[in-house]
């Protein structure tokens, strides 16, 4: 297969790495990424401003690029512009050093590239480890790829695979399950400090509530039980019995 790897955290880190190791021996596999750091980007797009990219070479066998830009834009630029003549088969998106489970989705540019990637009618795939800040990615590289089939399977032109490693080892892992989506809810408070110029600013700081215990065994939940979360999120999200009680309001023109 022609694979498109990218991901969020910039084309050096060791998480796309992981996966284009794993997957280089048996697919053609390049990497488009972005050229730094882009955690929570999630699926915006460069339209008001301009994009460059650097080709870093073909390095033991994988053609690396990066971008300018942000993840969703690595991938409608792989596919308009730098890669048009290569039919790709999928985008695998990280593996990203963070879980993006639940509403964190919304925020992240992890997978806001791999459901770019289904809105230009590629199969797409986002996966995310919680490193605990290792670079240990060894089994999440492995899983994808002994799975990676059955992920495609699912992927299609309106639904985008999630894919959450709880834990680095194996051994520490109690499972896999499939999942829904779930809101994870966070206690978050904003701090004032200073930036190199003396300047007054404020950052965000905070943690997630813990849905060990969440009864619908959504994706959350399973994450924090130390289970593997594959997790199909649908491109178009209707809610068809809401519109039809909402067709029948009188809205005031």
């Amino acid at each position: 297969m022609n694979i498109l790897l990218t991901n969020d955290d910039g084309y050096a880190a060791p998480g796309i790495w992981a996966l284009a190791n794993r997957l280089k021996d048996k697919h053609k596999i390049y990497i488009v990424a972005p050229d730094g750091e882009r955690s929570g980007a999630s699926h915006s797009a460069s339209f008001f401003s301009s994009l460059s990219y650097e080709y870093k070479g073909n390095i033991d066998g994988v053609e690396v690029y990066s971008l300018s830009g942000t993840p969703a834009d690595c991938v409608v630029f792989s596919v308009k512009y730098l890669l048009k003549d290569v039919k790709l088969d999928c985008v695998l998106s990280g593996i990203n050093n963070v879980l993006n489970v639940g509403s964190d989705i919304m925020f992240s540019g992890t997978f806001g590239a791999a459901q770019e990637a289904t809105y230009q009618g590629i199969k797409g795939v986002a996966v995310s480890l919680r490193s605990k800040g290792t670079d240990d990615y060894d089994y999440s590289a492995e899983f994808t790829v002994k799975n990676l089939d059955l992920f495609l399977k699912y992927a299609d032109e309106s639904v985008t695979v999630n894919v959450n490693i709880p834990c680095a080892k194996k051994e520490d892992l109690k499972g896999v399950e499939v999942a829904h989506e779930t809101y994870l809810p966070y206690v978050e408070e904003f701090y004032e400090t200073t930036d190199a110029s003396g300047k007054i600013i404020y950052k965000i700081n905070g943690h997630h509530i813990d849905q060990k215990d969440e009864p619908t065994r959504g994706d959350c939940c399973l994450c924090d039980n130390d289970i593997i979360a594959i997790t199909p999120i649908r491109l178009v999200n209707n809610d068809f019995e809401l519109v039809r009680r909402m067709q029948k309001e009188n809205f005031k023109l």
